[in-house]
């Protein structure tokens, strides 16, 4: 057929059609039991209809695909969790599994920037963090995520050089501590949240210089924030603060004192050193060195201590600066100390009661911190000649373990993460070398790994609250 009569022709069809559908009745005819209908040329026409129809259904179908994905995320992504938080060795062990503990600290470091906050972590334990070992390496990474600068909490004496600060004292101060091989006891029970105290009677001074060694971490460096903690003072006890260019600022407690009081200075920049000179008469129980908002973690160590020796401190100062330093988590690592004298079930179940009472105390104390206690590592002793795991280390930690999750605490289990048994034999072999010749110390490199792992495993729960927080959201949208 040639193209005119084609197009004639279609031009025809579509008459006839039109005719027809002009003619047909709109609501279709009768047949039988039938009811017949023949479009109008408008709905032949129409392919909008069809178009957006075909759309949707392919924007549903995208939509199905794109809720199987995230549903297949969110399962893997749970999966993930709970395989760590039931089966790894650097899991946290909580009260009644509960993987959300820990939320309302990582909801305040989330939100400490906003509010200009610190927020202070008190880092207890014995030799192994001495030094600013561990603690150092915890909060550098802390600080970096959530803010935060200088080293936080120090006593107006400090005995023990620190990787962090250079600090000296006037030699009319006389320091009480409470326990561990430094034990000197003072004539009262206030010695405040260092487990220390200084006492002043006349002119002193302390000074505070940032150190700037190959090890020492980069947010110790400077600080903008200093709070002197004392208390028992008299009428017009003076501070006077100097800076390196310096800069004094006085300040001075008019009045007679018997609790706790707080001096603070707020610098308008970050400084390196300061000196501290007192005038007067009163109890210093700590200088804490911070910046203007962030986290602050605290290395309170006690050489040779067990760590049973809070319930001796008096409440009501300790009480006083938990709430001023705005303490959010007490970490307790200890044990280390009791294991030579550990020889059976009952010396277990004995120092397990003790250190339930210091969670106790805690809690009663301060119940807007949360406690977590920490195992002792690894540690070994010698049988017959031969290395191996001292014989109750294993029940000791055990012990701990019941004693933390019996009684709302937390625990992280030092010995597991590092191998289990005899695995303090491989960390000082190892090259270099992660642990001292005495199969007992970390080497520094060792305490900076330790505090590697503990900071990791830390953060898969903050990312796991998180990622339950994400997906809240996505589900109310």
């Amino acid at each position: 057929m040639k193209a005119g009569k084609t197009f004639f022709f279609i031009v025809f069809v579509f008459f006839v059609l039109g005719m027809v559908s002009s003619l047909f009745p709109k609501n279709g005819i009768s047949v039988g039991s039938q009811q017949l209908y023949f479009p109008s040329l408008e709905d032949v026409l129409k392919k909008e209809t069809i178009i957006n129809i075909s759309q949707k259904i392919n924007e549903m179908e995208k939509s199905f695909r794109m809720n199987d994905s995230l549903i297949q995320a969110y399962q893997d992504s749970l999966a993930f969790y709970t395989k760590f938080f039931q089966a790894h060795p650097s899991r946290f062990y909580f009260p009644d599994n509960n993987w959300n503990f820990l939320d309302y600290l990582f909801e305040d470091l989330d939100s400490c920037k906003a509010r200009k906050e610190i927020i202070h972590i008190l880092h207890y334990g014995d030799s192994q963090i001495e030094g600013d070992r561990i603690t150092g390496y915890i909060r550098q990474r802390l600080q970096e995520k959530f803010g935060g600068i200088g080293p936080g909490l120090i006593p107006a004496v400090q005995s023990i050089p620190s990787s962090a600060i250079e600090q000296t004292a006037s030699e009319n101060m006389g320091r009480y501590i409470i326990a561990g091989n430094f034990a000197n006891q003072a004539s009262h029970r206030r010695y405040g949240a260092l487990g220390q105290v200084a006492h002043l009677d006349g002119n002193g001074l302390v000074s505070v210089v940032a150190r700037n060694w190959k090890n020492t971490f980069e947010n110790v460096k400077e600080f903008s924030k200093i709070r002197i903690y004392v208390g028992n003072t008299p009428a017009n006890f003076k501070a006077n603060l100097t800076l390196i260019n310096g800069k004094s600022i006085v300040q001075k407690l008019d009045q007679r004192k018997q609790g706790l009081s707080v001096m603070t200075w707020n610098m308008p920049e970050p400084v390196k050193k300061f000196t501290l000179n007192l005038s007067g008469a009163a109890e210093i129980y700590g200088i804490s060195v911070d910046g203007d908002y962030g986290v602050a973690v605290d290395n309170i160590p006690l050489r040779g201590s067990s760590g049973t020796f809070f319930t001796r401190i008096e409440k009501s100062t300790m009480k006083s600066m938990l709430e001023d330093l705005n303490v959010k988590l007490i970490i307790l690592e200890f044990g280390g100390n009791m294991m030579p004298s550990i020889k059976k079930e009952k010396n277990v179940e004995d120092y397990k009661n003790r250190m339930i009472q210091q969670i106790s105390y805690f809690q009663d104390l301060y119940p807007e911190s949360k406690i977590l206690l920490i195992g002792p590592a690894d540690m070994s002793t010698k049988k017959n000649g031969k290395l191996q795991t001292y014989p109750m280390l294993e029940a000791a930690v055990q012990g701990m373990k019941e004693a933390a999750l019996e009684n709302g605490a937390a625990f992280w289990n030092m010995y597991e993460v590092m191998g289990g048994e005899n695995s303090m034999i491989s960390w000082v072999k190892n090259k270099p070398s992660l642990a001292a010749p005495d199969y007992i110390h970390f080497t520094p490199k060792g305490a900076e790994r330790i505090a590697e792992l503990f900071y990791e495993s830390l953060m898969i729960y903050y990312d796991y609250y998180n990622f339950q927080k994400d997906h809240k959201q996505k589900i109310e949208q």
